[in-house]
């Protein structure tokens, strides 16, 4: 099922590059413990919450670089920036199909509230 940034759509299947973009932010988005078989999958990125601003960027790129790498393995991640604000924090994940014929970049936008 297609889901969109406020919801899903119903009667539509997310195909291609879009596919792997709604993968991407449902690994970010998805808490660690809350898949009943499979606990480890996704970011946990709670344990953040209260980490000074200045450095809670850094380790949610951390979290989220590795979630990508273990969850995510049909892309290939190259650069994760994140901005934080007092109660979000905004993710950018640029990356390509592990398998692409072209060279294009794509770029995946997920903001999180702490």
């Amino acid at each position: 099922m297609k889901r969109a940034v406020d919801g899903p759509v119903w009667g539509e299947i997310a195909a291609d590059l879009e596919d792997l973009a709604q993968e991407i932010r449902q690994c970010i988005l998805t808490p660690k413990g809350s898949v009943p078989l499979n606990p480890e999958k996704g970011c946990d990125l709670e344990q953040f919450r209260d980490r000074p601003m200045n450095i809670r960027g850094l380790f949610v790129v951390a979290e989220v670089r590795e979630a990508l790498r273990l969850w995510v393995p049909r892309v290939l991640v190259h650069d994760l920036s994140a901005t934080n604000t007092f109660e979000t924090i905004s993710l950018t994940v640029t990356w390509s199909p592990v398998e692409a014929v072209l060279d294009d970049f794509q770029t995946t936008e997920v903001a999180y509230v702490f």
